[in-house]
C-alpha cells in the first residue's frame, strides 16, 4: 500500500501531473487509493505507480563508472522528473562521492557528505563531466606544485630508505619458494581448489535440484545437474 507522502512525491514527478490531480491526491487516504473505482483516483494511482516503477528500474539497472577516485557517473534518460531521486539514492549509498547522472540534455549531480545532501542540475552529462575533469586537473596540478616545492633531497633519501626497508620486510614474510621464483605445481593447485569447494552432504539433506521447482527451472532456462560428484572442473575445460 502506497503511503500518502510517497504518492504525492511520485505524482508530482510525473510528466503529466497537474495542480488539480495534486489537490485531489492530498485528500485521499492510502485505503482509498488502493480500493477506489473513481476514474480520477485510478488515474492518480496509475501515474504514481508508473513513476515508482521507473525509479526502481533505474536504480537496479544503471551502470556507474568511475572518474578519478571521487566521482561516479552514469547515463539515464528518465521519462519523468526522477533524476534527483535516483542520484540522491546513490549519493547516500556512496557517501563522499560525487554522483553524476544524465543524458545529452540534462544532468543531475548529488553529493552526500557530513549528513548533508548537496545537489546541482546541469545542461548535459558530457558538459558536466568536462567541467569536473577540468577542476580535477587544476587541483592535481596545484598539489604537484606544492609537493615539488616541499620535498628536499634529504626527504627523498628518507623515502627511499623507508621503501627499501618495506621491501625487505615483504621479502621476509614471503615463503622461500616464492622468493626463489618457484611455485606450486598445477596438480597441487587443482587439489587445493577441489578441497576448497568440497562440501560434505548432510544426512537427509536435499540436493540443489530439489530446492527449486521444475516450473521455475524452465522459466529461467536452467539445466541443473542431477548427478552428484560426477563432474569436475577439468571436464569443462
Amino acid at each position: 500500500m502506497m503511503r500518502t507522502g510517497e504518492l504525492l512525491r511520485h505524482l508530482a514527478a510525473h510528466r503529466n501531473s497537474t495542480d488539480r490531480l495534486m489537490a485531489r491526491a492530498r485528500t485521499l487516504s492510502p485505503e482509498e487509493v488502493e480500493a477506489s473505482t473513481d476514474p480520477e483516483v485510478l488515474r492518480i494511482r496509475r501515474m504514481a505507480l508508473a513513476v515508482r516503477g521507473e525509479v526502481c528500474r533505474m536504480r537496479g539497472f544503471i551502470r556507474l563508472r568511475p572518474l578519478g577516485e571521487r566521482v561516479l557517473w552514469g547515463r539515464i534518460s528518465p521519462h519523468h522528473d526522477v533524476g534527483f531521486e535516483i542520484s540522491d539514492f546513490f549519493a547516500r549509498r556512496f557517501p563522499g562521492k560525487l554522483i553524476v547522472l544524465g543524458d545529452g540534455r540534462r544532468s543531475w549531480t548529488s553529493l552526500y557528505s557530513e549528513g548533508a545532501l548537496h545537489r546541482q542540475i546541469g545542461d548535459g552529462l558530457s558538459s558536466t563531466l568536462a567541467d569536473i575533469s577540468r577542476i580535477m586537473d587544476l587541483l592535481a596540478e596545484g598539489s604537484e606544485e606544492e609537493k615539488g616545492d616541499g620535498v628536499t633531497g634529504a626527504d627523498e633519501k628518507a623515502e627511499k630508505g623507508r621503501d627499501g626497508g618495506e621491501e625487505k620486510e615483504r621479502e621476509k614474510g614471503q615463503p622461500s619458494e616464492a622468493r626463489e621464483g618457484g611455485g606450486m605445481e598445477r596438480s597441487d593447485l587443482w587439489s587445493v581448489y577441489y578441497r576448497s569447494q568440497d562440501e560434505p552432504r548432510k544426512a537427509g539433506g536435499r540436493r540443489y535440484s530439489g530446492r527449486i521447482s521444475r516450473r521455475a527451472e524452465r522459466s529461467a532456462s536452467l539445466e541443473a545437474e542431477r548427478g552428484s560428484a560426477t563432474t569436475k572442473l577439468e571436464d569443462l575445460i
